[in-house]
């Protein structure tokens, strides 16, 4: 079920040419940061930016005869520093600069990242 709404949640951000953001809870300290930027590089995605200390990774990829980019932008949240939110969270969001809106591929990768890197 969580992944048809996931899904369900793709099309409406594609429809709307806006970035998606997921997230799940995650566990900052059990080397997550290390799980993101290992599974961008296998995925394909060349990291641009980022920083350990912030909690924050981007990355892109260039795809297809039309050489359209997928961003992702990784955000580790930890527990009390926004909304009180009592869990550590780890934020993905999807984007294409085009403005065309995320990519069925970047989403993929999205959910793939959020699965293996979430709640370590």
């Amino acid at each position: 079920m969580r992944r048809f709404a996931a899904v369900f949640m793709a099309m409406i951000g594609a429809a709307a040419c806006g970035p998606l953001i997921m997230t799940r809870p995650a566990d900052v300290d059990a080397g997550g940061f290390d799980c993101v930027s290992s599974t961008l590089q296998r995925l394909g995605y060349m990291i641009t930016d980022g920083d350990r200390s912030l909690g924050f990774v981007r990355a892109e990829r260039t795809r297809g005869l039309l050489r359209e980019t997928d961003v992702l932008v990784v955000n580790y949240i930890v527990a009390g520093t926004v909304d009180d939110e009592s869990n550590d969270t780890i934020q993905v969001r999807v984007s294409d600069p085009s403005g065309r809106g995320p990519s069925n591929e970047g989403v993929s990768d999205a959910e793939h990242l959020l699965d293996r890197c979430g709640e370590l």
